[in-house]
C-alpha cells in the first residue's frame, strides 16, 4: 500500500484524535494536533462533506459576560459500517458489534467446546458464530472483525502460537478466518487488548510506559508507550503470567509449575480452594463468576482458610509487580480484570510484599491503580484497534 500523503497524514492524525478522544470541537481539535484553525477547518471541512464526520451542537456557549457562539462537535457518523469484536475464553465466546461512531448495537455470550477442535474445524465454529452474530443482529455491514485471544499471539502474521483454551498450536486464525468472512481480520492478546481499552478510557495511561496486570481467568500483561501497545520483537507482546516464581510450586496451565499465573488465576485459587476443608473436588476447569463471588464472600465472612489462600495469592501478586517495577521502570502500573474482585482480601498482604521486594527509589516512580474490570473490556479494546484501521482507509483521499 501506497504510503499517506502529508494531507493524508493529517487527516489521519485528526480522525486517531477523535477516536480516542470522543467528539471534539475544531478549536480543540486544533489545540489537541498543534494546527492552526485555518488547517483544522479546511481537513474538517472536507471530512464532514465526504460523511466522514457529522456535527452537534454542543449547546456550551463561550463564558463571560458576553456569551459566544455554542460549540459545534465532531464525531463520526454511525452509517460508515461496523465492526465485530470477538474473544476466545475457554470453551466459551464473547462478541460485540459496534458502528463507526463507536457506538455498541449488540453482544452475545456463546457456550462451546473449543479446546476439543481440530484447527479447520474451531476456524469453521468461529467463522459461523460470527456470521451469525452478524445476521441476527440486523447490522449486516460488517466492516472488519477483530479477534482477542489468550496465549502467545503473532499479531503481524495473525497466528495463535499457543494459547491455553485451545487445543492447536501455530493456529493461521487471522488468514483462516479472513478466507471464511470475505472480511479483515486482525488478532491480539487478550491482556494487550484490555490494555488497550483501560487506556482508552484515561488519558494519564496514554503517557509514558503503562503496564496492565490482567488477573482472571488467566494472568497476563499488556505493556503501551505513549498509548500504543508495545508488542515486541516477534510481535507478540508477553507472557508475564508464565514467569516462574518459584520452581516448586503449583501446576500452571502451560505445563510448567509456579508461574505466577498458577498462584493468582481464577482456575488456581478455585482448584486450591476445593482442597481446604475437604471441599468436593474441582469438577470444572475454569470457574465461573458466581463460583468465585462464593469463594471471596466466604473469605470476608471470617473462612480463615480461604482468607490465608488470599493473603498468599496477595504476595505473589506483590512479588509480581515488584518484578514489572523493576525490569520496565513503567510510569503507571494497572490492576485489572475480573481478578480484582477480591482486591480488597489482595490488599494487604500485596503492599506489604511490593514493599520489602521492590527498590523505593523505582517503586516511587510507578503511580499503582486497580481497576475494576470485566471481560467486556477484552472485545471493546479489538473493536477501538479495528475502528482504528478502518480510520486509516478513511484518511485517504478518493481518487479524483
Amino acid at each position: 500500500m501506497n504510503p499517506l500523503t502529508p494531507r493524508e497524514a493529517a487527516r489521519r492524525r485528526l480522525l486517531d484524535t477523535l477516536r480516542r478522544e470522543g467528539p471534539m470541537a475544531r478549536v480543540e481539535l486544533g489545540q489537541q494536533l498543534g494546527m492552526s484553525p485555518a488547517s483544522v477547518s479546511d481537513l474538517t471541512a472536507s471530512l464532514v462533506d465526504e460523511g466522514i464526520l457529522v456535527t452537534e451542537d454542543s449547546g456550551e456557549a463561550g463564558s463571560g459576560l458576553l456569551r459566544g457562539r455554542p460549540k459545534v462537535r465532531l464525531f463520526f457518523a454511525d452509517t460508515l459500517g461496523c465492526v465485530i469484536g470477538v474473544w476466545t475464553g475457554f470453551n466459551r465466546i464473547e462478541l460485540r458489534l459496534v458502528d463507526s461512531a463507536g457506538r455498541n448495537r449488540a453482544s452475545r455470550r456463546i457456550e462451546r467446546p473449543l479446546r476439543s477442535l481440530e484447527a479447520g474445524e474451531l476456524m469453521d465454529v468461529l467463522a459461523e458464530t460470527i456470521t451469525a452474530f452478524a445476521r441476527d443482529t440486523g447490522h449486516p455491514d460488517v466492516k472488519a472483525v477483530g479477534l482477542a485471544c489468550q496465549g502467545y499471539v503473532d499479531t503481524r502474521d495473525g497466528v495463535v502460537a499457543w494459547s491455553p483454551v485451545l487445543g492447536v498450536r501455530d493456529l493461521p486464525l487471522a488468514s483462516g478466518l479472513n478466507q471464511r468472512l470475505g472480511l479483515p481480520v486482525s488478532i491480539e492478546n487478550d491482556a494487550s487488548a484490555m490494555a488497550f481499552a483501560i487506556a482508552q478510557r484515561d488519558p494519564e495511561l496514554r503517557s509514558g510506559r503503562t503496564a496492565c496486570l490482567m488477573v482472571g481467568d488467566g494472568v497476563g500483561l499488556g505493556f503501551l508507550i505513549q498509548g500504543e501497545l508495545y508488542r515486541g520483537a516477534r510481535f507478540g507482546g508477553s507472557e508475564f503470567g508464565h514467569v516462574r516464581l518459584r520452581r516448586s510450586g503449583p501446576q500452571c496451565r502451560c505445563g510448567g509449575r509456579g508461574c505466577i499465573e498458577a498462584y493468582l488465576a481464577d482456575y488456581a485459587l478455585y482448584r486450591d480452594a476445593q482442597l481446604i476443608d475437604h471441599r468436593p473436588a474441582p469438577t470444572v476447569l475454569l470457574p465461573g463468576e458466581d463460583a468465585m463471588t462464593d469463594i471471596v464472600a466466604q473469605a470476608r465472612s471470617g473462612d480463615a482458610a480461604l482468607a490465608n489462600l488470599f493473603r498468599e495469592a496477595g504476595e505473589v501478586l506483590g512479588d509480581a509487580v515488584g518484578i514489572l517495577i523493576q525490569t520496565l521502570e513503567p510510569d503507571h502500573v494497572v490492576i485489572c480484570g475480573p481478578g480484582t474482585r477480591a482486591m480488597d482480601l489482595l490488599r494487604p498482604s500485596f503492599e506489604a510484599a511490593l514493599e520489602t521486594q521492590t527498590i523505593p527509589e523505582l517503586r516511587a516512580l510507578a503511580a499503582i491503580q486497580v481497576v475494576e474490570s470485566s471481560m467486556d473490556l477484552l472485545t471493546e479494546g479489538v473493536v477501538m484497534q479495528a475502528l482504528r484501521e478502518l480510520d486509516f482507509d478513511l484518511a485517504r483521499l478518493k481518487a479524483a
